[in-house]
């Protein structure tokens, strides 16, 4: 076969002779001589090809909330007695209160995309978002992807896969506890953490040796999560963090532990009532240590630790009438594997928290108040530990008035009353909270959604 350039481009001649005096077509020229089973093999690729396109054509969403929140925010009340009484928390005599000031804060801001294309059909798609957190009061970097971020595949039949850093199964129900879309200082912030000053939310990959170990209220990376599909009602979510912070060294002096994440999650919904159960592991998170100077960091003595949460959640919502319940009830436990007599060895604590908002046309009303046990705690021995005054509660009224479908503008007023040991906070919790503070604040914020 001899080959004839034409053009910029190199075209096969047939393998059957040329008719005589009919010259070879080039591009430009005319159509190429090429043979009949080339030309439907070519016509059959590209038709392949077009159905192909059709099918994986991605389909790309841009999303984004905006929020801007300004509050006159105090803390009162820090206590002065010493340990008061406490085993796990020491008391400061100079304690300060923090002055009233005027704040602005973004809550959580975002900016995001996401996307899908079909692979087979509805049953096996290629999903992805990527989340970005914006800060429009100019105080905090936006950060990219450092929100809900991940890549994975999804069908209609068998349910999703994730991985990437996602809000834990556990976390979920606590998005809608709150009357407003982002999490604020007026939301439940009295579950998903002990108190201790423990953020009121975190964004993980591991553990860090921070207080942000301690917190039930995350967004984890390094993670593995699937959801089921609706099942006639029920449906759940779990999710797995691996133990990319494990110590690198094997030394015999350094204590080996493998901090994971265990989170899993099952729902209920029928009309008008979702119910939600959650349970979540932490091993080797050592979030004890970060509650008390009375527990040791991960040590040859202290080589392990096992910290759960357990949580019901209840919502109920009449569109008729424009109502909508929400009760929640949490647990929190700390072990450490501790063998130094006296450490503290566990702390428990359960709080709960209800709420009601009732909207009337672009009106709404809402109300919300929780509470925090003191809990109990051990010392490694067996002895019990004091754990007065480690309670909390919290109240929050608000009015919420819709502009249009997309945007809103609200006020309220908010309070965290702790005990004479405890330090349970609002979000974002303001900097330099001492033991028994009381946290009380009044705000308007403007929120946008497209």
């Amino acid at each position: 076969m001899n080959k004839r350039p034409c053009g910029p481009l190199t075209w096969v001649e047939p393998e059957s002779p040329t008719p005589p005096g009919r010259p070879v077509a080039c591009p430009s020229k005319g159509v190429p001589m090429i043979s009949r089973r080339t030309l439907s093999l070519a016509t059959g690729l590209l038709a392949v090809a077009a159905a192909g396109q059709a099918q994986d054509k991605p389909n790309v969403t841009i999303y984004g909330t905006l929020i801007a929140f300004a509050d006159n925010v105090q803390a009162s009340d820090a206590s002065t007695r010493a340990t008061d009484g406490n085993s796990l928390v020491t008391v400061s005599p100079a304690a300060a209160n923090v002055p009233s000031k005027l704040r602005i804060t973004c809550s959580t801001s975002n900016l995001g995309f996401k996307g899908d294309f079909k692979i087979k059909g509805d049953d096996l798609k290629l999903i992805w978002q990527v989340e970005s957190s914006v800060s429009v009061d100019g105080d905090a970097p936006s950060v990219l992807a450092g929100r809900n971020s991940a890549i994975g595949l999804s069908g209609a039949s068998w349910g999703t896969v994730l991985v990437g850093n996602w809000d834990t199964p556990y976390k979920f129900p606590t998005l809608f506890t709150g009357t407003q879309r982002g999490l604020f200082p007026f939301d439940n912030g009295l579950t998903g953490n002990p108190g201790f000053n423990v953020p009121g939310t975190v964004t993980n990959s591991g553990r860090v040796g921070t207080k942000n170990d301690a917190s039930f209220n995350r967004r984890q990376g390094n993670s593995i999560q699937y959801w089921t599909p609706d099942m006639k009602g029920f449906s759940a979510r779990v999710a797995y963090s691996v133990n990319e912070s494990k110590p690198t060294s094997d030394a015999a002096t350094q204590a080996q532990f493998s901090p994971t994440v265990i989170s899993a999650l099952l729902s209920y919904r029928t009309g008008g009532l979702t119910v939600h159960y959650g349970y979540e592991r932490h091993s080797d998170y050592f979030g004890l240590s970060q509650l008390t100077a009375g527990a040791t960091t991960p040590s040859l003595t202290n080589a392990s630790s096992k910290d759960e949460g357990q949580e019901l959640a209840v919502f109920y919502a009449i569109p008729s009438t424009g109502t909508r319940l929400t009760a929640i009830v949490e647990q929190l436990t700390y072990r450490n594997d501790e063998t130094v007599a006296g450490k503290v060895s566990e702390y428990k604590r359960t709080a709960w928290g209800v709420s009601a908002q009732q909207s009337f046309g672009q009106h709404k009303i809402w109300g919300l108040y929780g509470s925090a046990d003191k809990g109990s705690a051990k010392l490694v021995g067996g002895a019990s530990a004091s754990v007065e005054n480690l309670g909390a509660t919290q109240a929050t009224l608000g009015y919420n008035y819709a502009i249009t479908k997309t945007a809103d503008v609200f006020a309220t007023y908010y309070t965290v009353v702790n005990k004479a040991a405890a330090t349970y906070g609002a979000f974002p919790v303001l900097a330099g909270i001492n033991p028994g503070a009381d946290t009380r604040g009044f705000g308007v914020g403007v929120l946008y959604t497209f």
